[in-house]
This record gives structure tokens, C-alpha cells and sequence, in this order.
């Protein structure tokens, strides 16, 4: 929940608590706690289903057109959906190589993930590998809508990260 919205749960569910405990026929306060609960509500919803929309129906243009952090997003949707445990997006800034934490079965996987117009070399795998380290994962993996260098093939098939 983002912070402007987590105040305003808290100014509407503090009206309501005065209203219910403290006040006697004052309904404003009943009025102003139903009003910002449903605005946080309306807050917190409606920009989540338009994402889950998006996401579900994207097509391989829309994925080339969407920022580094909707395609870290949208491959954290489509985990979600494949079954992998609770896909965590890391924070843009000090990522340290890893753009999403998740795990299937028993197994802690990190993915670095590429969207780019042009062929990804190895510096993503040196980076999702450096991270595999950082954050003590079992599996690295990196994700791009474009395609890797044969350089950066081979780099992976060392180092065991999974293209």
C-alpha cells in the first residue's frame, strides 16, 4: 500500500472509531470514514486490475514498448501464474543484479531481466550472477524479449545460468 493511501486509511478508520466510541449524532464522522476508506480503496484497486488487464492481454508489441520496470513487472505477473512462489520485484536502485526474487519448490531463483531492442550480452549474466552470490540463491536466470549473444550463450552454459 502506498503511503498517501495508508494515511488515509488511518484518518478514515480514526473517524470511525470516533464516530462509534465518542461521538453522539455527529455523522460526519461516520461519513468522512466510509468516504476516504472507499477513495483508498478505489486507490489501491482499480490501478492492479488495470495492470492484471494489461498484463494478461499483452501481446510481443506492447512488450517492446513497455519501460525496464513494467517488463520486470510483467515477468513477476507471468511467474505468479506459472506457479512460482510470490515473485518479488527488487528495488530499481542497488538491485545488485537481480531484478525478481522467487522460488519453486525448494529452489530460490533470481532473474535479471533485459528489455531491449538490441541482442543482450554478457554483462547481464555477469550481473544475474553476481547477484546469485549477494542474495544467496540457488538458480540465476535471465529474461529478455530480445535475443543474446553468442558470447553470452556461452558465458551462461559456464557459469549455469539459464537463458
Amino acid at each position: 500500500m502506498k503511503k498517501d493511501n495508508l494515511i488515509f486509511a488511518f484518518i478514515g478508520v480514526c473517524a470511525l472509531i470516533y464516530y462509534f466510541k465518542y461521538s453522539d449524532n455527529q455523522v460526519l464522522f461516520l461519513y468522512l470514514g466510509i468516504f476516504t476508506l472507499t477513495i483508498v480503496f478505489f486507490a489501491e484497486t482499480i490501478p492492479f486490475i488495470l495492470k492484471t488487464y494489461r498484463f494478461a492481454n499483452a501481446q510481443l508489441i506492447s512488450i517492446d514498448e513497455m519501460s525496464g520496470i513494467d517488463f520486470e513487472e510483467y515477468v513477476a505477473f507471468l511467474l505468479d501464474n506459472l506457479g512460482y512462489k510470490t515473485p518479488k520485484v527488487t528495488p530499481a536502485q542497488s538491485d545488485q543484479g537481480i531484478d525478481i526474487i522467487t522460488s519453486k519448490d525448494t529452489m530460490k531463483i533470481g532473474i535479471q531481466c533485459k528489455r531491449w531492442k538490441r541482442k543482450v550480452g554478457n554483462k547481464a549474466i555477469q550481473e544475474v550472477y553476481s547477484g546469485v552470490g549477494f542474495y544467496s540463491l540457488d538458480k540465476a536466470i535471465v529474461v529478455t524479449n530480445s535475443y543474446f549473444t553468442d558470447s553470452a550463450k556461452e558465458l551462461a552454459a559456464k557459469l549455469d545460468v539459464e537463458l
